[in-house]
């Protein structure tokens, strides 16, 4: 018997040996451990294929709240998409996608986020989005700041790190004991065989900024790591940057968002730049829902009234304009220069970095 549904508290081993199967070589941990979200009999949200009880295809499904100035945005992640090698190639992933999309649209969210850029996801409109800067930097590029005590994070910090958090006007939505779990989870940082450490900079025995980064949790040479999640005073914030190149780094990749204008500013004299747009896709499920939870963060900037089913206006304080629901997408997705030096501060929307510590 074949069968497309919920994964129940009772299968999800299956699911992380599956997970384990297709993506962890030697050295690697657990799927289980480094997504634990994903794996979760409490959230309950993940999606398999079932021949015979046996599980042979699995997509996990996260969900969670984006923070975007004052708005609340209600939105899913979808990783650890994996089918059995011996099971590929029937449409299971296909059949598990459009439960998936029912869910969402079922739990009024407005947006999917997919770690990944197959085939299989372009194909059911996900497309790419978001603006950064990548920034390769190596020991001695950044001078430090030496007015600031640096060290690790302690055991009483979690109150400002949490505060850190919570003071940045993009962010994912998290609890003191989400950032702890997901630190130690290191699930991006665990791809690369790395586990997570965390630096803080304190001024007047107050913690001033935080930055989070991998390390190997083996011995590796020539180590390229990545910066994984920051907060708090932008100069702080490099100062941590240079300090992490004393836990043996040979290079440090930063993807900054571009709307974290400071910290691109502070970094203005890094010669290793690219600008990319963000990793993975995204797919907006229902125009209206999102716009309706992006209102708060229109308020004072422009006004979108629904003109007929097919049709937006977009109302600001010098421009009218008339837009598809195509291209109003487009702008929130990736901007648009014929709207940019009226809306130019509005879009694309700056949805989180989806690489740090809630990423799926």
């Amino acid at each position: 018997m074949l069968e497309f549904r919920l994964v129940e508290e009772d299968e999800f081993q299956q699911a992380i040996d599956l997970a384990d199967k297709v993506f962890r070589k030697k050295g690697h941990v657990s799927m289980g451990i480094a997504f634990p979200q994903v794996f979760s009999a409490a959230l309950n949200q993940s999606y398999g294929a079932f021949v015979d009880d046996k599980l042979v295809s699995f997509i996990g499904l996260v969900p969670s709240i984006l923070h975007l100035e004052d708005a609340e945005v209600q939105a899913f992640s979808i990783g650890a998409v994996c089918t059995d090698p011996d099971y590929r190639k029937k449409g299971f992933a296909n059949k598990l996608l459009e439960k998936v999309f029912d869910h969402v649209n079922n739990s009024d969210a407005s947006v999917l986020f997919i770690s990944g850029d197959l085939p299989l996801y372009l194909k059911q409109g996900c497309t790419f989005y978001g603006k950064m800067n990548q920034y390769k930097i190596h020991r001695g590029d950044i001078t430090a700041d030496t007015s600031l005590n640096v060290r690790e994070l302690g055991s009483y910090d979690w109150f400002q790190l949490r505060k850190l958090s919570h003071d940045r006007n993009i962010r994912y939505e998290q609890t003191i004991f989400e950032i702890a779990q997901l630190t130690k989870a290191a699930g991006y940082a665990s791809i690369f065989k790395m586990k997570h450490k965390v630096l803080v900079a304190e001024k007047n025995h107050e913690v001033t900024a935080f930055l989070l980064f991998g390390v190997p949790y083996e011995e590796q040479e020539g180590v390229d790591s990545h910066v994984i999640e920051w907060g708090g005073d932008p100069l702080a914030i490099t100062t941590l940057l240079s300090e992490a190149f004393t836990y043996g780094l040979d290079s440090l990749t930063w993807n900054v968002p571009s709307y974290e204008k400071e910290l691109i500013q502070a970094l203005d004299l890094l010669q290793e730049k690219v600008e990319k747009t963000y990793p993975g896709t995204i797919k907006i499920m229902n125009l209206d829902r999102l716009l309706n939870q992006l209102n708060p963060y229109f308020k004072d900037k422009l006004d979108i009234s629904t003109v007929d089913e097919n049709q937006k206006r977009l109302l600001g304080k010098e421009i009218s304009v008339f837009m598809s629901n195509s291209q109003v997408e487009e702008l929130i997705l990736k901007g648009s220069k014929n709207v940019d030096s009226y809306f130019g501060d509005v879009f694309p929307i700056p949805f989180p970095f989806p690489q740090g510590l809630n990423y799926v």
